[in-house]
Formats: structure tokens, C-alpha cells, sequence
């Protein structure tokens, strides 16, 4: 037991010595665009904002190792609130719109103006960063990736579908499992904590995700919230 505890003392130092050097990348990033007398040509803007979003990408991964770190530790907690999920998904949205102009890609969101879920707001928009990064990393580029959220009497669905390559059956349905990670698709790197998270947080509002492929290179990823 004390082994454990001191791998767990360990690790959770881990992760706030590299939170602060990434929380200070993001937040100088930001204070350049926002707050300096230099006008900055816009391919100079594309750049610094092309920077921020990997510092951005690196302290979200980083607080994925944590919440992974807290839920091995039966520690994650979630505080419900009722908040407008389309609201949400337009914020994602205007977060990570460089990555969006840097894949060529484009949004077709369509949906009702206010959709109200009781859930974990942060956890929630973890989940939507989570899908929403994978399918623009994995989309075919100057292709679009289409939003949808629906509701009814028992849940509320979200979805966001791309084209990108095929997933078979037997892949797609490990995808969620820890250290499943899309490598063997897409010939990319990665330790797939991502999309396990994103389980675990809908399993724990008693939702489901949402995984389908198709052979004409049409994914869709989401997940189900009961109302």
C-alpha cells in the first residue's frame, strides 16, 4: 500500500510540474495577441495562434493524464449543472478554429439554438474537445466535418462525423479502451487516452458513446446523455 501511495504522491507531482510550464506558454501566447503594441501581420497572427493551439493541445493532454490519473484513483468527482450544450460546442468551436483553418476543413453545424442537459459542464466540454480534436485530425483535408445535436424525451444526442479512413469493426470497437489509439488506421502516433477518458465521463453520467465507420470513409463519434 505504500508503494502505491508514493507512485500515486509521484505521478501527481508529475503532472503539476508539467501543467505549470504549459499553463505559462498559454497564457503568454495569449497576452501577445491581446495585450501588445506590435501589429503583427497576419500570417505573424496565423503562426503565434498555430503555437497557441499546441500549447493549448499539451495542457489539455496534460489535464487528460490527470482526470485518467484521478479516475484510477477514484477520485474524479462530477458537479451537475443545466447548461445550454449548443452553447458549449460553439465555444469549442471558436477555441479551436486555427486547427479547423490549418487542416483546410470546415463546419456544418446544425442545430436547435438551445438544448438544455444536467450534467458536468467541464467534464462535458472535455468529451466534446476530445471527439471534435480526433475527427479534424483524422479528416481528409478541405473536407467538412458536420456537428449535429438532438433531443428527446429520454436523451440528448451529439455527433460529429468526418471523412477520414475506413475503421473496422474489430479496431473501432477497442478504440476506447486505454491505450487504444488510432496508430494502426492512420499511421499517426499517440497514446490514445483521449477517447477512454471520454468514456469514462459519459459512462459516469449513465450515457454511451457513439462509434460507427463506414467503407466510404465516413466516421462518426459521439456520445448520449439520458435528459
Amino acid at each position: 500500500m505504500k508503494q502505491i501511495a508514493k507512485k500515486e504522491e509521484y505521478l501527481a507531482k508529475i503532472i503539476h510540474d508539467l501543467k505549470t510550464p504549459a499553463t505559462a506558454q498559454v497564457y503568454a501566447l495569449k497576452s501577445l495577441l491581446d495585450t501588445t503594441s506590435v501589429r503583427f501581420s497576419q500570417d505573424e497572427i496565423d503562426l503565434i495562434e498555430l503555437t497557441l493551439n499546441s500549447c493549448n493541445y499539451m495542457e489539455k493532454l496534460i489535464d487528460t493524464f490527470s482526470n485518467v490519473f484521478k479516475l484510477n484513483s477514484k477520485k474524479l468527482e462530477l458537479h451537475y449543472d443545466r447548461f445550454n450544450i449548443v452553447e458549449l460546442v460553439n465555444e469549442v468551436l471558436s477555441e479551436i478554429k486555427i486547427l479547423l483553418k490549418y487542416n483546410k476543413l470546415h463546419v456544418e453545424f446544425n442545430s436547435q439554438s438551445e438544448i438544455v442537459v444536467n450534467a458536468d459542464r467541464l467534464q462535458i466540454k472535455r468529451v466534446i474537445e476530445n471527439i471534435m480534436s480526433n475527427s479534424i485530425n483524422h479528416a481528409f483535408q478541405e473536407s467538412a466535418i458536420k456537428i449535429s445535436i438532438s433531443a428527446n424525451r429520454s436523451e440528448v444526442v451529439f455527433q460529429v462525423e468526418n471523412n477520414s479512413p475506413y475503421i473496422k469493426e474489430k479496431i473501432l470497437n477497442e478504440l476506447f479502451d486505454k491505450y487504444k489509439t488510432y496508430s494502426s488506421v492512420f499511421n499517426r502516433p499517440g497514446i490514445g487516452l483521449g477517447l477512454y477518458l471520454s468514456r469514462e465521463i459519459i459512462v459516469a453520467h449513465f450515457g454511451r458513446m457513439i462509434a460507427k465507420s463506414t467503407p466510404e470513409n465516413v466516421n462518426t463519434f459521439g456520445f448520449c446523455l439520458p435528459c
